[in-house]
């Protein structure tokens, strides 16, 4: 009989045992510190998986001896013993907080929308700038107020539009922005650059990759888009939350974030029970702090922990890095952990 024929009955009925982690296995648990194996021979670990960390598995391969490792995503192998490592959904917080996904995050919400009154975000900024209606105060607060309406108004009487007052699609191309961006401001959502075969860390340094890439830009309330424009506090964690995976539709959307009645969800992200609330003095990297306005002590700012003392945030008038007590707001709220 050829030695492969027999070593494949020999792995068939090692299976059989439960002896290892069947074939068809995505992602595994470490359940103690093993080898992580550069070839399959292995002969030498060259270096080694935690207790407790995870891996994306790509197949199996088999030893000389018939022996059956998992190749996983970083190039190695490692046993696929029970003793050692078992079947996983990978990183996840507790299932009544916020679920992190393994797929990039699509925002709920009209990707689209007509712009009226009481709107705010990106789409408003570009209209009143183009207009010459933007304000000069210290930051942007770009709401589609009733000088807004009527500035519209006039344009479209002049280019013989329906004068409504408001932005569709065709008022959009006429006053010069293209038609892809119409859709494109609304439907930007973070890369996902963490997935679940990482853990925590992964997660954490994911929602701090993105936050930074709007450093510099302008605070802009209402917005949470593309780091080709600014956003206002809460329009960075939404997008910085959306890049390590942590889906918060049930609460919060980057496309909603621009409609009436969304300019504080950094109170609803305060306010809800899908993100744990912890003592300052346990505060982590990747933590949201949040302040509240003195004298109505409501919420009115929220910012992410980079540790050292030190928050990302976007406050007026651009996104920055600043001291966890800087920039006038220095009255803690409290600290809530989106990735536990």
């Amino acid at each position: 009989m050829p030695a492969d024929t027999a070593n494949i009955q020999k792995l068939v009925a090692t299976y059989k045992n439960y002896y290892y982690l069947k074939p068809s296995t995505s992602i595994i648990k470490v359940l103690h510190k093993v080898g992580d194996y550069r070839s399959v021979s292995a002969t030498k670990a060259s270096k080694y998986l935690l207790k407790g960390s995870f891996a994306h598995v790509l197949g199996v391969s088999y030893t000389a001896k018939g022996r059956p490792l998992l190749k996983i995503s970083n190039g190695g192998y490692i046993t696929s013993n029970r003793s050692w490592v078992m079947t996983s959904k990978g990183y996840q917080n507790p299932k009544k907080y916020f679920q992190v996904q393994n797929s990039k995050i699509k925002p709920a919400g009209t990707i689209g929308y007509t712009l009226k009154r009481g709107y705010e975000g990106v789409k408003t900024w570009k209209v009143k700038r183009q207009l010459g209606i933007a304000g000069r105060s210290w930051y942007e607060y770009a709401t589609y107020d009733t000088k807004t309406i009527s500035a519209v108004k006039t344009f479209q009487k002049r280019h013989h539009l329906k004068t409504t007052g408001n932005v569709d699609l065709t008022t959009w191309e006429k006053l010069g922005f293209s038609k892809s961006s119409w859709k494109s401001i609304d439907s930007y959502a973070a890369p996902l650059y963490a997935r679940t075969w990482q853990g925590r860390s992964d997660h954490v340094n994911a929602e701090i990759k993105q936050a930074r890439r709007y450093l510099g830009r302008s605070y802009i309330v209402g917005a949470s888009s593309s780091p080709t424009y600014g956003t206002d506090c809460s329009g960075l964690v939404m997008q910085a939350l959306y890049a390590g995976g942590l889906n918060m539709n049930s609460v919060v959307s980057s496309i909603h974030h621009a409609y009436p009645g969304n300019e504080w969800n950094s109170r609803n992200l305060w306010a809800t029970s899908k993100l744990k609330k912890v003592a300052y003095s346990s505060r982590k990297k990747g933590d949201l702090i949040f302040y509240y306005q003195p004298g109505t002590r409501s919420i009115y700012h929220v910012a992410i922990y980079l540790g050292g003392n030190q928050i990302i945030e976007s406050w007026p008038n651009h996104i920055q890095i600043s001291g966890i007590r800087g920039n006038s707001h220095t009255s803690i709220a409290g600290v809530k952990r989106a990735f536990d």
